[in-house]
């Protein structure tokens, strides 16, 4: 009789459980978001992944909309409730920022005259209008070197004769009254 007592209140004790689940249940999920990129160049997206329990899901976005992704984003908080087929919510906020902008030089370009690659790039160079790039040979001597806003540099020393195919230094000041900004690295002219 003992025994039966036991497994009795253990069954009810089940039974409360599982009747009472969304009390201990938990929405499970996973965030991929993008910034906005640098100078607003790209607007930003939220996607949440929700790991399946009781599906279907709904979302509800502090912008209206119902999707568990959200794109064109500018830069703020965005928050979600995100509601499962038992009732149970979780309510997540995403904060999305805009990505520093960074200069990027290219690693080698060919100045041979083909009209493809003839010039050094710098991708995110326009929005420093301060900057200084300063590029060096194998020597220390400087061969080329661009105040304010870039002028791509076409593989030539300063008289104007091409330069070697080498690789080079270079250093690039994001403002040129502001040594402390800097990205180094080397380039190489390639033909």
């Amino acid at each position: 009789m003992e025994k039966l007592k036991h497994i009795l209140s253990f069954s009810l004790l089940l039974l409360l459980l599982v009747a009472n689940k969304s009390t201990f249940s938990q929405i499970s999920y996973t965030i991929y978001k993008v910034d906005v990129g640098c100078n607003n160049s790209s607007l930003g997206e939220i996607e949440i992944n929700v790991t399946p329990t009781n599906p279907p899901y709904t979302y509800v976005w502090n912008s209206g909309q119902t999707t568990n992704l959200i794109e064109n984003l500018s830069v703020g908080n965005y928050s979600v409730t995100i509601i499962d087929d038992l009732g149970n919510d979780t309510i997540i906020t995403v904060s999305i920022i805009e990505n520093e902008c960074e200069m990027i030089p290219a690693i080698a370009f060919t100045p041979n005259g083909d009209g493809i690659n003839d010039t050094w790039f710098i991708q995110n160079y326009q929005y420093f209008p301060n900057a200084l790039v300063q590029v060096f040979d194998r020597l220390g001597a400087l061969v080329f070197e661009q105040q304010g806003l870039y002028e791509a540099w076409d593989g030539k020393s300063p008289l104007g004769t091409p330069l070697p195919d080498a690789s080079y230094y270079f250093i690039v000041f994001k403002d040129k009254s502001d040594k402390s900004a800097i990205k180094k690295g080397t380039v190489s002219i390639v033909k």
